[in-house]
């Protein structure tokens, strides 16, 4: 894959290098990981490979995500085993970037990723983690946590690292006061990081706040084809790009719901006469863009990596015929029909609430999925164990129905109305 598939990110990653100058696209390139521009790590003829912004290295199209790893029967423990196989056989496909986190599985997620990358693997991919900073409870508590993780995945140098998850309250309330900023930028300047970026969960006008805040190298973003408007949207991707910045994308099957489509958005899929795997369809969107460096997608079988291979072979930008992109279309509407379906785009509008509650999350996100699926285990589990108060906010009944919401919502929802519906269907 070369830049000239990415005109409008290679123009974007110059124009940053004019700003910041050569010194500082090379500083962190001092170890023998990083190759010569124009060079890709782990090379593999069969995986794609996009510019990752102004950092000047190719990532491959598929990202490996380290969350949704497979579990021993307890259900606590990560099956360590299968998933270094799996790792091992991702890389050998040509994959070179790997996606971590301290609190993943309860840093078991790290600890796989020490154990998949001893010896000559860790000299094949770039190596991500990232600092939560719902868990800091003081400035220094930083540094602790990227020391962990430098000790855990057993690097010395931890190439793409993250302050973990912005949100409304972690920005105004840790990633400022404790200069999270300052201090990953110091990191990247002792060499210990090489390019420091951030993971984001809220609305676009915060992304932009917080894009502007700092010379970022690159940004993690949830996106997939149904949350065209959902937190940083279709827009975030080039906003990002405009601003020199590589751009990875989690959750691209939106936490699984995209990889097991029900019958009606399959069936208008087919409809429009284009047949793919579920999975398949929710990749080849995002690797349509453009400005998408790499998918993150977790993966949680042998059978998974495998598939994924499979579709990255063809990533390309600009990829989707008319016929797809209709039949996109055609199934974003079906989901839309899902009777009871709150037409929530989670622009966020609405938080800060006064009493924490997590409207645009539990509308958009947890809701009308479970309206979709009828999964109500899903649903509890997207409900209590993905959405802690201090992250993304406290369930509907922490609704007291003051009604600050109804003005500020470009949708005019009765959300308090609507908050009742969900704490019936979820919480009885």
């Amino acid at each position: 894959m070369n830049r000239r598939d990415f005109l409008k990110s290679a123009a974007a990653a110059a124009a940053a290098s004019a700003v910041f100058g050569k010194g500082a696209l090379l500083k962190a390139a001092k170890t023998p990981l990083l190759k010569p521009e124009g060079s890709i790590l782990n090379f593999n003829p069969r995986m794609q490979y996009r510019p990752m912004g102004r950092t000047g290295v190719n990532v491959s199209a598929l990202g490996f995500g380290l969350l949704r790893l497979p579990m021993l029967s307890n259900g606590k423990n990560v099956d360590f085993d299968q998933s270094v196989a799996m790792i091992h056989r991702a890389i050998e496909g040509g994959v070179n970037y790997i996606d971590t986190g301290r609190v993943y599985l309860g840093g078991q997620s790290e600890e796989v990723a020490g154990r998949a990358l001893r010896g000559h693997w860790r000299s094949r991919v770039y190596v991500t983690s990232k600092a939560p900073w719902w868990i800091m409870k003081a400035p220094e508590d930083f540094e602790r946590l990227f020391d962990e993780s430098r000790r855990t995945i057993g690097t010395d140098v931890i190439d793409f690292y993250h302050i973990h998850m912005i949100m409304h309250r972690g920005w105004k309330e840790k990633v400022i006061p404790f200069k999270l900023i300052d201090k990953i930028m110091k990191l990247k300047d002792q060499g210990k990081i090489r390019f420091a970026g951030f993971s984001f969960h809220d609305r676009l006008q915060l992304f932009k706040e917080v894009v502007e805040s700092a010379p970022w190298d690159f940004c993690l973003i949830q996106h997939n084809y149904l949350d065209y408007e959902y937190e940083a949207g279709c827009l975030g991707p080039k906003y990002a790009a405009a601003n020199g910045m590589g751009l990875a994308v989690m959750k691209p099957v939106r936490t699984g719901f995209l990889a097991n489509l029900p019958s009606s958005m399959r069936a208008a899929l087919r409809s429009t006469g284009v047949e793919k795997p579920d999975t398949e369809w929710a990749l080849d969107y995002l690797w349509d863009i453009p400005e998408v460096s790499v998918a993150v997608s977790g993966m949680g079988s042998m059978a998974d990596v495998e598939a994924n291979l499979r579709y990255a072979s063809k990533a390309k930008p600009n990829m989707l015929t008319p016929d797809e992109r209709k039949a996109l279309g055609v199934a974003i509407r079906a989901f839309r029909r899902t009777p009871g379906h709150i037409d929530c785009t989670g622009c966020y509008q609405c938080i800060p609430c006064p009493h924490n509650v997590a409207i645009g999350y539990i509308f958009a996100y947890v809701y009308n999925n479970y309206l979709v699926h009828r999964d109500k285990k899903r649903a509890l589990f997207d409900y209590t164990v993905s959405m802690s108060p201090i992250q993304r906010g406290s369930p509907a009944s922490a609704c007291v129905n003051c009604g600050a919401c109804l003005s500020k919502c470009p949708q005019k929802l009765n959300i308090p109305e609507l908050l009742k519906r969900v704490r019936h269907d979820l919480e009885s």
